[in-house]
């Protein structure tokens, strides 16, 4: 069989970026008396303590007043442009984070319609659109917004601080952060958990204080939290601060008296905290597996060669603490366990690292791949006692627990790092008390942050959602199990549909640099032992198994991105009446992915292996996969993609070929039934939700890896400044001119985006690919595939996905090539450094167009020409 390697773009050419497209229209608005009216009163109230008729302290003591030093939300309606740099001038006035918001259209706030026959009419079926800032000022910052108010209301103009008058205009509320805001329903939901069965002991929480720039600030903030702490009885057990990620977090002890004051949102001390940003749950990494291990005589110690032990790992796996010695794992593992987990952790219980490292080393063991050919490193967080499941420390932040692995792991100054080639990063855990709502969780900064310093790909699973869902259209078990497989399916998709909220991705899984994985309703088990309790919901292979949680990412990215196996899971009935409620059933060797177990009799054999399943183990195989690429693309000597590639630029060129074969298959359509609208114009919204549930789809890693005769993979890299493009030549196979022979156009760029916590956008900048001067209809014949993601939410994340497709014959233009655009843009902005980004475009026709072999013949030319 003829090998054909991936083919490498021609180097770009610099030139100006594409005009940006203009900003969507603003709402309308209510008039100006109404404003007044609304907010007068609240600033008229400062304005007496500042003359002197009311003392700051009356302003204190009233948790609703506006206030110096107190935390202020601004809601407008649309956008303000420049309305950040006008807030910085005014001394004091610290805006502290902003964030998109949406509310519901009333008499007062509607977005305007645009559609034909309804021009300028009030669109009251759709929510409005608007933006929150988090404002901190102090007295003199507080004295200068109410003057710049009573200028608006009188009709003065607010020299230099233009912004403002929209900021009046379009305000739609103006309120302190007050207890509701502090306390999260998760934080209610747990602390009636813990106080139903603490007994009276202290109740451990995690709080997030506001993040100051000043470090005098930070230090007063801690000095007086501590403080309050010590009033209420409480202590802080572990504190620590991470400017790059604004982030200002403690770990608390909370005495039981005051946990119904806080359930309740009373107003108790902590409740109205100002440094205060939120009360939550302590984050945790917490595993429970009810596989049933068993004895497996077929294996044996295997012999790894000497050549693999020494070669530099690329993988890292951070999970629980595998068992080293296990015939499948050993002399394969690089364990660093600097906190000694290890010895803390029983063999018996060690079921998730070891069955993640059997994974990632040796895939689904029923394929029977081959191993791995490099050590996997392996940095333990969580601790398997006797207790029950496996879990991370609960006397530490999970964040810093993180932040400090991947610092030891990478090394700094002087200090040699424990696995400095490492680029690839598999985090098969998330936290199931931080389901993904809309701000983006310290664990996600801290993981995009340290993905684009080191250049590091996450590949982070979206998490298993283990509540029973309720399934309409079945009184009984039986008519479940009896209905015809597509009724079933439909069922089940539509359930998951009404209960899409509940089961949202998990923290860490909403980052934005990483590769999200979802678990895919597949495995390859041989012999399959059919329970008469549990039925498969699915026939189609690529759905998402039920557990799988669902996406979409911060500001309705696409998330997962992709979906490896996960198990074909099955369910079984928890409760039947009007609707039956199903639950996903054990693996017992009916469905999952075969990988090392220990020994659950404590005795230290080493040949078990059990089923895994879910999103843990898709994360695992498709960090195997990102392994297997970059293989590939090392090749051997001078025909290795990666020859000339500086190390830094391997995590975005993985990123981009682990993703770029993903597609929608025949189920998009289902989808889009389910989860709506109705209304097959809305193609936008039905495109969006189906995403929820598919990302970009099933990858084929094998198409990846290297090409065939009909189709030819290119790749390329580089790195831009913001508002600078580049443009790539491309050519075409001659074949396809003036031919109706049907033709595909894949095109995937990714990139590692810098952050900006606290900023709307979040994202500090975004690549977007587009033909030059022409659409792809008119250079090569296709167009844009309505199977996929839509336009709108594919430029949302840190990866750009598009595919195309068409028949049309039309005659080449650009002597037979496609030109195409690589721009990157500011988003949140302040980038003044290039961003490293890699292009992978495929091109495909029918089985007998020699694509490949023309393609490679017109670049060989093409390069001759340049020499």
């Amino acid at each position: 069989m003829v090998k054909r390697s991936l083919l490498i773009l021609p180097s770009p050419q610099p030139i100006a970026p594409p005009r940006g497209h203009g900003g969507g229209s603003q709402p309308r608005l209510p008039n100006k008396p109404f404003q007044i009216a609304q907010y007068g009163p609240a600033f008229s109230r400062l304005r007496e303590v500042f003359a002197g008729r009311k003392s700051v302290i009356e302003l204190r003591n009233d948790p609703t007043s506006l206030a110096p030093d107190r935390a202020i939300v601004f809601e407008i309606a649309g956008t303000i442009p420049d309305f950040l740099k006008a807030a910085k001038r005014i001394p004091g006035l610290e805006i502290i984070a902003e964030s998109e918001v949406e509310f519901s259209a009333d008499e007062n706030f509607a977005t305007i319609d645009k559609r034909k026959g309804k021009e300028g009419l009030d669109r009251t079926d759709v929510p409005v659109d608007g933006r929150f800032y988090l404002a901190m000022p102090d007295v003199e910052a507080l004295k200068q917004l109410v003057s710049l108010w009573e200028r608006w209301r009188d009709g003065r103009p607010l020299d230099g601080f233009a912004p403002f008058t929209h900021l009046f205009e379009q305000l739609h509320g103006l309120r302190t952060w007050g207890a509701k805001d502090r306390i999260t329903d998760e934080a209610i939901t747990f602390w009636k958990e813990e106080a139903s069965q603490s007994l009276g002991l202290p109740v451990r929480t995690e709080v997030e204080l506001w993040f100051r720039q000043s470090a005098t600030d930070r230090k007063r903030v801690s000095s007086e939290f501590a403080a309050l702490l010590v009033e209420v009885g409480g202590t802080i057990v572990h504190e620590i601060v991470i400017p790059e990620i604004a982030y200002h977090g403690a770990l608390i002890d909370i005495p039981f008296s005051e946990i119904d004051g806080l359930i309740h949102r009373r107003a108790v001390l902590l409740a109205l905290a100002d440094d205060v940003m939120f009360l939550r749950p302590q984050s945790t990494f917490a595993c429970i597996d009810d596989n049933e291990p068993v004895d497996d005589l077929s294996l044996s110690e295997e012999s790894v060669s000497s050549s693999t032990a020494l070669r530099q790992p690329i993988a890292a796996l951070l999970d629980g603490v595998p068992v080293q010695g296990h015939s499948l794992l050993a002399n394969r593992l690089l364990l660093d366990d600097p906190d000694d987990l290890q010895s803390r952790a029983i063999v018996s219980g060690r079921l998730h690292g070891t069955a993640m490292a059997s994974l990632i080393v040796h895939g689904d063991l029923n394929t029977k791949e081959l191993p791995l050919t490099r050590p996997l490193y392996v940095r333990p967080l969580l601790l398997a006692s006797r207790e029950g499941a496996e879990h991370s420390d609960p006397s530490l932040l999970l964040v810093d627990t993180i932040y400090r692995a991947k610092l030891r792991m990478k090394g700094g100054g002087i200090e040699e790092g424990a696995a400095p080639t490492v680029f690839l990063v598999n985090l098969s855990i998330g936290d199931a008390r931080r389901p993904f709502t809309q701000l983006i969780s310290p664990l996600a900064r801290v993981i995009d942050y340290l993905s684009e310093k080191y250049s590091l790909l996450f590949l982070v699973s979206a998490g298993n959602i283990s509540a029973p869902l309720e399934i309409e259209g079945f009184t009984n078990w039986s008519d479940f199990e009896t209905a015809l497989s597509s009724v079933r399916e439909k069922a089940v998709l539509s359930a998951l549909n009404s209960d899409k909220h509940q089961r949202s991705i998990l923290s860490p899984a909403e980052s934005l640099n990483s590769l999200t994985i979802g678990a895919q309703h597949h495995d390859s088990v041989p012999n399959r032992t059919v329970s008469n309790r549990a039925v498969d919901p699915f026939e189609d292979r690529h759905l998402p198994n039920v557990s799988s949680a669902l996406g979409l990412g911060y500001r309705r990215a696409v998330k997962p991105e992709i979906y490896f196996p996960g198990g074909r899971e099955h369910l079984r009935m928890t409760a039947s009446g009007a609707v039956i409620k199903a639950s996903i059933a054990p693996t017992q060797r009916t469905y999952g992915l075969s990988a090392a177990a220990p020994d659950p009799t404590g005795q230290g054999r080493t040949n078990y292996t059990s089923y895994s399943d879910g999103t843990s183990s898709a994360t695992a195989l498709a960090t195997r996969s990102a392994h297997l690429i970059f293989d590939a693309l090392l090749g051997d000597g001078e025909e290795s993609v990666l020859a000339d590639m500086p190390p830094n630029f391997y995590a975005v060129t993985v990123k981009a070929l682990l993703l770029h074969s993903s597609r929608w298959r025949d189920n998009a359509e289902v989808l889009k039934e389910v989860c709506g609208p109705t209304d097959k114009k809305r193609h936008v919204e039905r495109s969006e939700n189906a995403s929820r549930f598919i990302g970009f789809g099933v990858p084929d890693i094998a198409e990846v890896i290297e090409c065939s005769s009909n189709r030819a993979t290119l790749i390329g890299y580089d790195s831009l400044m913001p508002d600078h493009a580049h443009c790539y030549k491309i050519p075409l196979p001659p074949s396809l001119e003036r031919v109706t022979e049907p033709r595909s156009l894949s095109i995937t760029i990714a990139w590692l985006s810098p952050i900006k916590p606290g900023h709307q956008s979040y994202r500090c900048v975004r690549l977007e690919a587009t033909p030059l001067n022409n659409e792809p209809v008119e250079a090569f014949g296709v167009e844009r595939r309505k199977q996929q993601p839509s336009d709108a939410i594919v430029k949302r994340g840190s990866i750009f996905h598009e595919r195309y497709y068409g028949d049309k014959a039309i005659a080449f233009i650009d002597d037979g090539h496609l030109n195409l655009v690589v721009w990157c843009k500011q988003d949140a902005g302040g980038i003044e450094d290039k961003v490293r980004y890699c292009i992978v475009v495929t091109i495909e026709a029918g089985i007998n167009v020699p694509v490949y072999d023309e393609i490679e013949l017109r670049l060989r030319v093409q390069t001759r020409s340049t020499v």
